[in-house]
């Protein structure tokens, strides 16, 4: 029997098995179709009653010939190189849709995911860039965009993130040639954004295979990039500087560090509770007190007041704007999601041909209705 919400995951792989725990836990949606190219696969969907016999097809333009029911909600989980099309194709049929990040391999591919959203203003879109919706990143966007925050204005920030995959690049990620930037990464660079409020406007990026590792695609990035307001964009000055270093060939132990820093104080994201704080006592900084911070509202996620984390708070939002008809896009919607995207697209670009690359140029124009 059908719940309120129908939903078809088109690709069912390993991305697909977190978005099918979240919905099974969602009382509004129900898992009733899945779309993959590989026969046994559905027919094991089928057989093991993950969904109903005849409910598995090898296309959306099948299950839109072959059903007398129609999903409300696809769920993109296929290799990136896929998702532009598949986007296209499912919201041609008007399904609203969730694409895993990242959300394409080339920026014109992203762009025609944009395309298909303005061209579809009825249809709800996301991409599943989940980090921004875990709670200690929910208190550290409270935290940075309070009126007053008490580090001041925000100038810097140092982030670190490295841990050691072995020797295997594992599963559809074997193929991706700048693995850390066209994965993890995306993460990183929505969250930027996410936690300040503004976008990353330069990047410059070095990509690299540690000398000892055995892997064929980049494992290892440094990264300097520089955030900024829209009013902003061309005033250096007021820039916001990143520097952020991330790893999955790292030897030894690995480890995550998130700095902040400003005028009047330092921060530091526990991940455990929310910010470590060093406010500084003098005006040169030399010397300080050390205090936390945590909201008194830190386990309800955007205010939604839910008990989810992650891709359970996009299904929320992408309930809560089907009910809508589009006017209430989720926070990952591809407008927004394209600023995230584009920055690991400039840090390719950037990594291979040595220079600083101005993102905005990116999305020039694209938002123009």
């Amino acid at each position: 029997m059908m719940s309120n919400k129908s939903v078809v995951i088109v690709g069912f792989g390993n991305h697909a098995q977190s978005w099918k725990r979240q919905i099974e836990k969602h009382p509004d949606f129900s898992l009733d179709f899945i779309v993959d190219v590989n026969p046994e696969l559905l027919e094991y969907t089928e057989n093991s009653g993950i969904i109903e016999e005849g409910n598995a097809y090898m296309s959306i333009d099948d299950l839109m010939a072959m059903s007398d029911k129609k999903p409300d909600l696809a769920i993109i989980a296929t290799p990136i190189y896929t998702h532009h099309v598949l986007v296209k194709e499912t919201m041609d049929h008007g399904i609203n849709v969730i694409s895993e990040k990242n959300m394409a391999s080339t920026i014109y591919q992203g762009r025609q995911m944009v395309d298909s959203a303005i061209e579809h203003p009825e249809l709800c879109t996301a991409v599943g860039t989940q980090y921004r919706y875990f709670t200690k990143n929910w208190v550290a966007k409270q935290f940075l965009q309070q009126e007053d925050c008490p580090i001041g204005e925000l100038a810097y920030m140092k982030w670190e993130s490295a841990g050691n995959w072995g020797e295997k690049r594992r599963g559809w990620r074997r193929f991706l040639q700048e693995i850390y930037l066209e994965d993890m990464c995306t993460h990183w660079f929505d969250l930027l954004r996410y936690q300040t409020g503004m976008d990353v406007v330069q990047v410059k990026c070095d990509t690299f295979i540690p000398k000892y590792s055995a892997w064929q695609g980049s494992s290892t990035c440094f990264v300097n990039c520089a955030l900024a307001h829209p009013d902003d964009y061309d005033h250096r000055h007021n820039w916001v500087w990143v520097q952020l270093y991330g790893d999955w060939q790292r030897r030894g132990p690995g480890y995550d560090k998130f700095e902040y820093f400003g005028g009047e104080g330092q921060a530091e994201l526990d991940a455990s509770w929310g910010m470590k704080l060093k406010i500084y006592q003098d005006e040169d900084g030399k010397k300080w007190d050390e205090d936390g911070f945590i909201p008194m509202d830190a386990g309800s996620i955007e205010g939604l007041d839910v008990p989810y984390q992650g891709q359970g708070i996009i299904l929320e939002m992408m309930r809560r704007g089907i009910d809508s008809k589009g006017k209430n896009q989720p926070g990952t919607n591809y407008k927004d999601a394209f600023k995230s995207f584009a920055v690991s697209m400039a840090a390719i670009e950037s990594s291979r041909n040595g220079h600083s690359v101005y993102v905005p140029k990116y999305w020039d124009g694209l938002f123009e209705e």
